[in-house]
């Protein structure tokens, strides 16, 4: 039985980041080879590298495959060299344009033992990667957790003998290889838990049975890995506290952690880009330690791990562990020294050479830079101007109903690779032009395009899994939590992150129209990302399951660009965003005219070169108006990333030009530097409604809005007649009760009911019998509770008036006369004077003052007169008799009724702190009853026609900015153009 022993750490053992090799000599920068006593200790000597991506070029590939030499020359016999997977697919042109077949053919020269692979060795298909990559390879893919139609791929591991130690490589891809490669080339294969799988393998090359292989080391080469950013010269500490913590978070790195088997000694790991060489614990195995390496992209990194194995007892000791970079000697020295070197120059040269004759052509022209996010990181969580005219392209390339209609476009970050630069390079003479090889450096999968329908719930399902989850649902807690989509530029959209998944989009548009739930809607994008053929949809997308209709253009993407440049001579780059983040959009109906405060952030979230910051945004409503601007504030990162940017916004809700009851869906905008991101408000009236059955029931309404806890005196006047109740109202606020309404013979059971609700002790009755009957007085003096039926009445209205300022003050400082022939002009008076506690006398105007009336405002010390209405209304005459008597005299009135109402308003109000009220101008019960407890609150009531509310009375209501408009009455007496306060203009 093989027996698998203690890890440790050599002390001095390399374990910081190497800074870099020799410049002068190909030589290496760090510790002397570790010194052993062969005939006891064997030394295994592992490099590693990952996702190298076809990256050939004549100056860093050779670099590489130096490193990989000098690391090589101090253990000639004993090293290893693995791959992480990801070697070719989403290559650079020069081995993309030959089928990454140059890519290939060095690793090969480089002598690599052994690879995992990664998803996108499986970019042209299962069948590709078995058959014609695997025949052009002299090393194995190794694929322990992947099958095809319940059969093995190719081989789960490799054996190596090494030293006379025999090292088990055991190689497996990410499980979410299905959401990352298009799937109709993976058809039928299952990719499953590489843990699982890798811990299978090595039971088997630990159990002693021969016939199964056996190892006494076991590497595990897995295409997964954390996503934590570490600096390059990161500390084991550093590298502890971070990766630890990721670990301890589960996903797929928590797994490989915490998961993998102690069989295992050496964790590679790649898919993720990072960089980090750890000495991870050993799950069941306490104080034991095992490195965990992953080498960046690309080539710039190099990792080796050097092990020390006891040949009897099989114990291994870590003895280096880091992450070089890529050397920086001179090509030509590289090549001088080492032949796998010069083998790899002569290919990549060939292969160069070759790409410069395809790739050389001219396919269009740009007239500015259209690029990939312009941040070190890979994001792909930001929009960018090359993301967006890929979608551009989709959607204009299938727009014709025989390539399927489309209407959008939408790709995923990861499907754009590259960036069209302005700036002229080598063999370009002239800026703006794009070559063939640029070209495929953007769209170097082949992916064929297809359009599918969705409806709007499912696009907006699709928007949503840009916050990524598993196929369950379940949101990712690691690793790339989010994916931007790239739209097409007449889609936009608006998101709220801090809501809760699935609730954090809304108001999307396109071409400017909001769209609905059961829109359908038809959409290009290409083969991976739609998941076609019954296939699994790209980067956890899965509403596009939910799609229909699926069609193949016939085109691949970069046959679809090249003709779309074509199309599109001196293409600009566009900066415009398709969507922002709004928090704090209400979610549900607003007032219009009130304010809303909101965040908004990620204004620009074009990263690209050349995009333009915004300074300040604006919210503008479907006029165009700007109702809200707010300054943006920008924070960066240590290297002047900007990370975040947001302003906050207060805007006014703009009053929509409504004929019908609310609420009704108004159009807003975000507008920035270069983008106008719309969405939508539901807006209810700015005002409130007290309405009964009738006018009777409408009093009874307004008493119980403002008497809740009730009142100790109750007024009572006609529904009827309109000139008793009119003097009634100041009256009735100055002794803090309502005025309710009654019938000349009866009185109604609702008002019967609230006078008993209200708990009054005194009724105060206004007018004589031929106004109201004794009936009424009896049916009052009824309720429960009501002592005291004092009823006021003269021979006339004019006398009645004089009365019932006389019973309700005992003493004024000033009156408000009105005409007693006509009502408008006194509707707002009762308001005002019950505001300014002061009573409200009616004079007839076809005579002269009475001296009763003088003798009255005498006998209450008032001092000022103000005379409502104009001259027609109250004659100059009669004013003169006032200013004879000695009083001050001050005439309100206007050109009309609603322009006086408005300037009676404005001589007894300032502002409006506790709300407005708007009755009807020409039906006057309803502001009768209203006027009193207008009074009593001490807020104005304007009048209005049934159908608009007149522009007077408008800028009298924003002078008054009150905190609430009550409308007194329903309809028709007050029309729902009156309730959004339509102006008459």
């Amino acid at each position: 039985m093989n027996t698998k022993a203690k890890r440790s750490l050599a002390a001095g053992a390399a374990c910081a980041l190497s800074v870099g090799l020799l410049v002068s000599t190909p030589t290496v920068a760090n510790a002397a080879p570790i010194t052993v006593d062969p005939a006891t200790t064997a030394v295994v000597n592992l490099l590693h590298f990952n996702d190298f991506h076809g990256r050939i070029d004549s100056s860093t590939t050779v670099q590489f495959a130096g490193t990989i030499e000098q690391l090589r020359a101090d253990y000639p016999e004993s090293t290893v060299l693995l791959s992480g997977g990801d070697s070719i697919g989403a290559s650079a042109f020069p081995s993309a344009s030959q089928g990454d077949e140059p890519t290939i053919e060095v690793l090969n020269a480089m002598g690599v033992d052994a690879s995992a692979v990664g998803n996108h060795e499986f970019d042209k298909g299962v069948d590709d990667l078995t058959g014609r990559v695997a025949g052009l390879t002299d090393f194995p893919y190794l694929s322990a957790n992947v099958t095809l139609d319940g059969e093995p791929i190719g081989p789960a591991y490799e054996l190596l003998e090494i030293d006379g130690i025999t090292v088990g490589v055991v190689g497996a891809v990410t499980e979410s290889t299905p959401t990352l490669v298009d799937g109709s080339g993976i058809v039928g294969a299952e990719f499953g838990d590489p843990v699982a799988a890798v811990n299978e393998v090595a039971a088997a090359l630990t159990d002693g049975d021969a016939a199964n292989g056996e190892a006494d080391v076991i590497v595990a080469e897995l295409h997964e890995g954390s996503q934590v950013v570490l600096p390059a010269d990161a500390s084991q500490a550093d590298q502890q506290a971070l990766l630890a913590a990721d670990a301890a978070a589960g996903g797929p790195f928590g797994d490989i952690v915490n998961g993998l088997s102690a069989d295992v000694d050496v964790i590679f790991n790649g898919h993720t880009h990072r960089s980090y060489s750890w000495l991870a614990p050993v799950p069941g195995a306490s104080g034991e330690t095992r490195p965990v390496v992953q080498s960046n992209e690309y080539s710039n990194l190099v990792g080796q791990v050097v092990l020390a194995v006891d040949r009897a007892s099989l114990d291994v000791s870590v003895e280096v562990l880091t992450n070089h970079a890529r050397t920086t000697a001179a090509p030509a020295d590289l090549v001088a020294a080492y032949p796998r070197v010069a083998a790899v120059k002569e290919i990549v040269d060939a292969a160069v050479a070759e790409a410069a004759v395809i790739g050389n052509v001219e396919v269009g022209t740009i007239s500015g830079p259209i690029t990939v996010p312009a941040l070190s990181n890979g994001n792909r969580g930001e929009e960018s101007t090359a993301a967006q005219m890929v979608a551009n392209m989709y959607r204009d390339q299938l727009a014709p109903e025989g390539r399927g209609g489309a209407e959008i476009g939408i790709v995923n970050p990861g499907g754009v690779r590259d960036s069209l630069l302005y700036a002229a390079t080598s063999p370009e003479t002239e800026d703006g032009v794009v070559r063939l090889a640029e070209a495929n450096n953007v769209l170097p999968f082949s992916n064929n395009l297809w359009t599918i329908t969705m409806t709007g719930a499912e696009l907006d399902l699709l928007l949503e899994q840009q916050w990524q989850r598993d196929a369950a649902g379940v949101p990712l807690a690691t690793g790339r939590t989010y994916l931007q989509l790239g739209l097409s530029d007449n889609v936009t959209y608006v998101s709220d992150p801090s809501r809760a998944i699935d609730d954090r989009v809304s108001d999307i548009a396109i071409d400017g129209e909001f769209v609905s739930p059961d829109q359908e809607i038809r959409i290009a994008s290409a083969s991976f990302l739609m998941g076609v053929n019954g296939g699994t949809p790209g980067d956890n997308f899965w509403a596009f399951a939910e799609g229909t209709d699926e069609r193949d253009s016939g085109l691949v993407d970069l046959d679809a660009l090249l003709a779309y440049l074509a199309d599109n001579p001196g293409l600009a780059p566009d900066y415009s965003v398709r969507h922002v983040d709004v928090v704090g959009l209400p979610e549900g109906a607003v007032a219009a005219g009130s304010e809303r405060t909101v965040e908004v952030r990620q204004l620009d979230r074009i990263r690209s070169l050349g995009a333009v910051a915004s300074e300040t945004v604006e919210i503008v409503d479907e006029t165009g108006a700007v109702v809200g601007t707010g300054d943006v504030v920008v924070n960066t990162d240590a290297s002047g990333n900007p990370l975040t940017t947001s302003a906050t916004v207060t805007f006014t809700v703009s009053t929509p030009e409504a004929t019908a009851a609310g609420p009704v869906t108004a159009a807003y905008a975000v507008r920035t530097a270069t983008s106008e991101v719309p969405f939508q408000l539901e807006v209810v009236e700015p005002t409130s409604r007290i309405a009964g059955e009738d006018r009777f029931q409408t009093a009874v309404e307004i008493s119980r809005a403002a008497y809740p806890e009730g009142a100790p005196v109750v007024y009572v006047a006609s529904g009827e007649r309109w000139p008793d109740a009119l003097t009634a109202a100041p009256a009735a606020a100055h002794e803090g009760g309502p005025l309710l309404l009654a019938r000349h013979g009866s009185v109604s059971y609702d008002v019967l009911a609230e006078i008993d609700r209200l708990g009054a002790e005194r009724v105060v009755i206004v007018g004589g019998e031929p106004t109201l009957s004794a009936a009424v007085e009896a049916s009052i003096g009824e309720v429960d509770g009501v002592t005291t039926i004092d009823r006021i009445a003269g021979a006339d209205r004019f006398e009645t008036s004089r009365l019932v300022a006389e019973y309700a003050f005992e003493s004024a400082d000033g009156a408000y006369v009105a005409t007693g022939l006509r009502f408008p002009d006194a509707l707002s008076a009762g308001a005002a004077a019950g505001h300014l506690d002061l009573p409200l006398v009616l004079v007839d105007t076809r005579e002269a003052v009475p001296a009763a009336t003088i003798s009255t405002l005498e006998g209450l010390g008032v001092a000022r007169v103000r005379i409502v209405g104009d001259t027609k209304a109250v004659p100059s005459s009669n004013a003169a008799q006032f200013v004879d008597a000695g009083f001050s005299v001050r005439r309100l009135g206007g050109v009309d009724r609603f322009a006086t109402s408005a300037i009676v308003t404005a001589s007894a109000f300032d502002a409006a702190p506790n709300g407005a009220y708007l009755a009807s101008g020409f039906s006057f019960p309803d502001a009768l009853a209203g006027g009193a407890v207008a009074g009593a609150q001490g807020a104005p009531l304007l009048i209005s026609t049934s159908a608009c509310v007149p522009s007077r009375v408008l800028a009298e209501l924003d002078r008054l900015q009150p905190t609430s408009v009550t409308l007194l009455g329903g309809e028709p007496s007050l029309s729902a153009t009156v309730a959004w306060l339509g102006s008459c203009d």
